[in-house]
């Protein structure tokens, strides 16, 4: 899962350098296992998001990368923008500005890993100091009902993706600024919340079955390092955080943040 989710100030540098890059002949791709390379000309901006972009003819337009690197050897006639990458100028040619934010990231995969950790570490402490009783239950509704969930949770994340992606297609008339700062938002929230859940769960369990009595900040950082060492495991790694965050996602929807208030009246059909 390289870089696919990114942090919410990511998201709004690219938000600002869409103001500017992007026009309504915008071609977006996404494509989380898959280089992808320009062979033929096209006649529009390109954003690409999680995998590296190789140009290799005439692109009339803006190349924008979000985790992932831009090989350029055809000719590119406005900006490119990498963000946790870089720009290779291969005997290609940029009309624009050449803008790369965080290769640092992308080449000294250590230094990201310590930094991330290190942001879920200052996560845990806020999250266990305010929300640490909310957190303890919806890790509760998480292990109720686990596969409904799992699907809820899933259909959710699909439509925050849709929701995104016409925000950001409303951007050039203005009312898309709005809605794609909210989402952006609003799905950062839901997503922190959400893998904290999956550090207390995963504490835990693991300390319920060593029989370990520990406190929850010492459960937390055990599931901090189930969660990172998962990130090791080819392919199964992927899929196991992909299937637990969804589950999680729709725990922490569904029970509104473990607060376990009911959406809008409506009542509780399960983990009663």
């Amino acid at each position: 899962m390289r870089r696919i989710l990114f942090s919410i100030g990511f998201l709004l540098i690219t938000f600002f350098y869409s103001s500017f890059s992007f026009s309504k002949g915008t071609r977006l791709y996404m494509f989380p296992a898959h280089k992808v390379v320009i062979k033929k000309p096209v006649y529009g901006d390109i954003l690409v998001i999680g995998q590296d972009v190789e140009v290799l003819n005439v692109i009339e337009g803006s190349v924008s990368v979000i985790g992932g690197s831009i090989k350029i050897k055809g000719e590119v006639s406005k900006n490119c923008v990498s963000i946790g990458g870089n720009v290779e100028l291969l005997n290609g040619k940029v009309g624009g500005e050449i803008v790369t934010i965080g290769e640092l990231f992308g080449k000294n995969r250590l230094y990201w890993f310590f930094l991330n950790s290190l942001f879920w570490i200052i996560t845990i402490g806020f999250g266990l100091y305010f929300y640490g009783d909310r957190l303890k239950e919806n890790a509760f509704e998480f292990a109720d009902d686990f596969m409904r969930l799992f699907f809820f949770g899933f259909y959710s994340l699909i439509i925050f993706v849709l929701l995104g992606l016409i925000s950001f297609a409303l951007i050039q008339i203005g009312v898309g600024i709005v809605l794609f700062f909210v989402i952006s938002l609003l799905f950062s929230i839901i997503y922190l919340f959400s893998v904290l859940t999956i550090f207390y769960f995963f504490g835990n369990s693991v300390s319920g079955f060593l029989k370990l009595n520990v406190s929850d900040a010492v459960k937390m950082l055990l599931g901090l390092s189930i969660y990172q060492a998962l990130k090791f495991v080819p392919l199964f790694g992927f899929l196991a955080f992909t299937v637990i965050l969804s589950a999680s996602f729709g725990a922490t929807i569904y029970s509104k943040f473990g607060t376990f208030k009911p959406w809008f009246g409506m009542p509780r059909f399960w983990g009663e």
